[in-house]
């Protein structure tokens, strides 16, 4: 059998000078026990030896195509050109830092099998530091993501904090066909997985089959201005008229109409739109959004204070901060 013309499962890898950490990547995927997959690249011009380290996997392995774009498209772009490039029934995002378990896609394929109304299926995250060591181990806390209905299940996913890491969980394809996919804002990714959770339940591999490299050069950690992350998002975006959790708040109401048909469903959704002013410091990000135009410093400000008086962000921060976690998943 031809893999590489029949995938069940699609890698979508998008990078941007990924020289240090891409070949791990690139062999984790390899490595895997469902063989029957097809891994797509999609480097955003970088300028390191990012070309020549995944042409050398590329011409070594029929499942392993590489693209070079033309021009540096932005982050989301281009991890949605690695969807419109691919073709598995199921679908994996892949950064290029990241590393899977050779178990990992074998075990979220065969639990999407037995459950065909589920949208997606991710396992808990194990996170890296810069040099490879174990910092812990994470549950995404999205209780309430694998219920019947719909509307609970959005209302898990916009009411509670968790990383967004879901994102990078395997997908039914047809789940991401006519979907948002990622668009060109902070917060594009739980505004996707919003949309998923409307069209189908939410799976978990109870333990830590994604390695999550938590290092210096991540987005969420050197991109702290709207404009640069704005920018980071899309190249053509480099304004610092930026308000992404107002733009948030827009894609969840829209996609509500979109996706349900019962107007007691809907009811419910608009219902927890209403609440969410209240959860997570909401209120107060909307506020944040509308400063940082005048004061663009504004959001890590913010967010510094957030974390260091009020909570940690969900996911490495929060492990870090739970000596009691490298014993036990959270």
């Amino acid at each position: 059998m031809n893999y590489a013309k029949n995938p069940l499962v699609s890698i979508g890898m998008p990078v941007y000078n990924g020289a240090s950490f891409i070949a791990a990547a690139i062999e984790s995927v390899l490595v895997q026990t469902l063989s029957n997959l097809e891994l797509v690249i999609c480097d955003n011009t970088s300028t390191d030896n990012t070309e020549i380290i995944c042409r050398r996997y590329a011409a070594n392995d029929i499942r392993v195509r590489y693209y070079r774009n033309d021009t540096n498209l932005g982050a989301h772009p281009n991890y949605n050109k690695t969807f419109e490039l691919s073709s598995g029934k199921y679908f994996k995002w892949a950064p290029h830092d990241d590393v899977i378990d050779p178990f990992y896609l074998e075990k979220c394929v065969e639990a999407l099998e037995k459950e065909p109304d589920a949208t997606i299926c991710q396992s808990y995250l194990r996170y890296l530091d810069d040099d490879g060591n174990v910092i812990g181990d994470y549950d995404s806390n999205l209780v309430g993501s694998d219920l019947p209905s719909a509307s609970n299940r959005f209302s898990s996913l916009i009411l509670r904090r968790h990383p967004s890491y879901e994102i990078m969980g395997v997908f039914r394809r047809a789940a991401l066909e006519g979907s948002l996919l990622l668009e060109s804002f902070h917060g594009a990714d739980r505004a996707l997985l919003a949309e998923i959770a409307l069209r189908g339940r939410f799976l978990q591999i109870r333990e830590p089959l994604m390695y999550v490299r938590d290092h210096r050069e991540r987005y969420t950690r050197a991109k702290v201005r709207p404009r640069d992350r704005a920018h980071w998002h899309d190249s053509r975006l480099n304004s610092r008229f930026s308000f992404p959790t107002w733009r948030l708040y827009g894609e969840y109401w829209h996609m509500i109409s979109r996706n349900l048909q019962s107007p007691w469903s809907r009811l419910k959704c608009y219902a927890a739109l209403s609440a969410w002013w209240l959860y997570n410091w909401n209120a107060v990000r909307m506020l944040v959004d509308l400063v940082a135009v005048i004061f663009p410093d504004a959001t890590n400000c913010a967010q510094r204070i957030k974390q260091r008086f009020i909570s940690p962000a969900p996911g490495a921060d929060e492990v870090k901060m739970t000596d009691s976690n490298k014993d036990t998943y959270r």
